[in-house]
C-alpha cells in the first residue's frame, strides 16, 4: 500500500526533472538520491499485479498530490521507452489491473449532467495506459453532498460493483 497524501510525496522540482533527463549512468550521488523516491515508487509499480487508486475529485480532476505520484511515476526508460523511429512504448509488465474509486462533491458518474466534466477517470485511465496498464476498472464511490438515504444507496451499489469486480480479478 502506497499513500500519496500531501505528506507523503513530492512533486518534481527542476532538481529532479535534470536528474531524470541525466543518464542513469552519468547521474551524480544527488542526483541518484533525487530520484530514490520516484525509483522506489516504479519498483512497487512494478512489482504489482493490482492498483487501486482511491481519491477525492477536485475542480473537476485529480488532486495535486496524486498528480506528484503520477508525475514520479511517469519517466521515459523506465515506465516508457521513447525512440524517434518507434515513437512511445509502455513498458510496465503486462497484465495489471487498475481499480479507481473516486468520490466528489457532485455526481460525475457516467450518465450525470456533470460526466462531462470528469478529467480524473481520463487523466487515471491515460496515464496508467501510457504506461501498459489497461485493464481499467471505475467506481465512483458518491456524492459527498448528497442526502444519507441516498449516500447509503450510492454506498450499497458501491460495494455491489466491486463485488462483481472481485470475481473478475
Amino acid at each position: 500500500s502506497r499513500g500519496v497524501s500531501p505528506d507523503d510525496v513530492e512533486g518534481p522540482d527542476q532538481e529532479w526533472v535534470e536528474a531524470n533527463i541525466a543518464t542513469a549512468g552519468q547521474r551524480t550521488e544527488d542526483q541518484r538520491r533525487k530520484l530514490a523516491k520516484s525509483d522506489e515508487y516504479i519498483d512497487e509499480l512494478r512489482r504489482a499485479s493490482h492498483i487501486i487508486i482511491a481519491t477525492p475529485m477536485y475542480n473537476f480532476s485529480i488532486p495535486w498530490n496524486l498528480k506528484a505520484y503520477i508525475d514520479n511515476i511517469v519517466r521515459e526508460g523506465e515506465t516508457f521507452s521513447f525512440s524517434a523511429e518507434e515513437g512511445h512504448g509502455p513498458l510496465l509488465p503486462e497484465g495489471k489491473k487498475l481499480l479507481l474509486l473516486w468520490t466528489a462533491a457532485g455526481d460525475y458518474s457516467p450518465g450525470s449532467d456533470f460526466a462531462d466534466y470528469d478529467f480524473l477517470t481520463p487523466t487515471v485511465a491515460c496515464t496508467y495506459g501510457f504506461m501498459g496498464v489497461t485493464d481499467f476498472s471505475v467506481i465512483p464511490v458518491g456524492n459527498r453532498e448528497e442526502a444519507p438515504e441516498l449516500a447509503q444507496a450510492t454506498l450499497r451499489a458501491c460495494h455491489a460493483q466491486i463485488d462483481q469486480l472481485c470475481t473478475k480479478w
